[in-house]
């Protein structure tokens, strides 16, 4: 048995952790996706000890392509689970500050009472990729994708904006139809 194979068993042992847990914790530890870097920044090696740049220092990088469709379709099924169920508490508190501050759940429910009314499914856009229909962009600190997802009888059109918070780009605006 390898030295590492023992101590991740051990740590399992004096943890009460699962090995499926363990993993998961590795897994997210490696690849955190959407994860907000400086430009420059190498996602394969990070140093022990890193000091943060000042604001007005860093500049941010476009996530990786993996981490686009992820924040695009992860955003748009919370859109349609809440459509579904009339509760935007989740789409909510996975957004901004900022888009806290200026929303409520009670608010997105009445700018997105029409998809209800009309019955608008935007459920196929979690296992449709997405078509970005202009290069990803960084203006203001703001990340922007602009798409649709192509689905039939009528295509999901998206435009969502991201700030950096917590480490992570989280939803500060977004606008959502559907188009044939």
């Amino acid at each position: 048995m390898s030295w590492f194979a023992y101590a991740a068993l051990m740590f399992m042992k004096l943890h009460s952790l699962t090995l499926k847990t363990l993993l998961s914790l590795v897994a997210i530890a490696l690849f955190g996706l959407a994860a907000v870097q400086p430009a420059g920044a190498q996602s394969a090696r990070r140093p022990a000890v890193v000091a943060k740049p000042s604001p007005v220092q860093q500049s941010l990088q476009i996530p990786p392509a993996e981490a686009l469709v992820t924040l695009s379709r992860s955003i748009l099924v919370a859109l349609a689970q809440a459509n579904s169920t009339n509760n935007y508490s989740v789409l909510y508190q996975i957004s901004a500050m900022d888009f806290q501050r200026e929303n409520t759940p009670q608010s997105l429910s009445a700018t997105f009472a029409s998809f209800r009314a009309n019955n608008m499914d935007i459920s196929p856009v979690a296992v449709i990729p997405p078509q970005f229909l202009m290069s990803p962009e960084i203006r203001d600190q703001k990340l922007r994708l602009l798409g649709r997802f192509p689905s039939q009888p009528l295509g999901v059109n998206f435009d969502l904006t991201f700030v950096p918070e917590n480490g992570r780009w989280k939803l500060r605006g977004l606008s959502v139809n559907l188009s044939q």
